[in-house]
């Protein structure tokens, strides 16, 4: 019985540090139709990171640096990193001034599953992003995307 109270009691730990202000939203199965109902009609792109991902952390430094300017940006950061690294993701976010974005981080240590619920195509490559027009049609694109690159599409938003 005492067993089963402190397991119960770690998990609403758990679950209340994904309330935390700054902590990502968990990122689940069902979180890609969610989003896709959320921004019907607009675009919006989806960036997947990392936190022992290097080239993950220069296209963070860049989205940084374009929400500073444009807070606005449909931008959502997803972390690929399991739920038990979430202290060291949303320092990372806090670190790059991040904590106020639209922050999300896989709710499933399982990447594969959450991953192919996403692109079946997604074999794991980081960074990884998915640029949704108004139409929703969809681009990914795999490796660090330059910054005149991700100006064109945030400016045209339908190309």
């Amino acid at each position: 019985m005492r067993r089963l109270l402190r397991f119960g009691l770690m998990l609403l730990a758990l679950s209340a540090g994904w309330a935390l202000a700054g902590a990502p939203k968990p990122f689940a199965a069902d979180t890609p139709a969610e989003l896709a109902k959320r921004f019907a009609g607009k675009p919006y792109l989806l960036a997947f990171w990392s936190v022992d991902c290097p080239h993950c952390q220069g296209e963070l430094e860049l989205f940084a640096r374009l929400l500073r300017e444009q807070p606005d940006l449909p931008v959502l950061l997803v972390s690929v990193d399991a739920p038990e690294l979430a202290p060291q993701v949303t320092a990372r976010l806090a670190e790059l001034g991040l904590g106020n974005a639209d922050n999300w981080q896989f709710a499933d240590a399982r990447a594969a599953r959450l991953r192919f619920a996403i692109d079946r195509q997604w074999r794991g490559e980081l960074p990884r992003s998915y640029w949704f027009d108004a139409a929703h049609r969809v681009q990914g694109v795999s490796g660090a995307v330059s910054e005149m690159a991700l100006r064109h599409w945030l400016k045209s938003g339908s190309d």
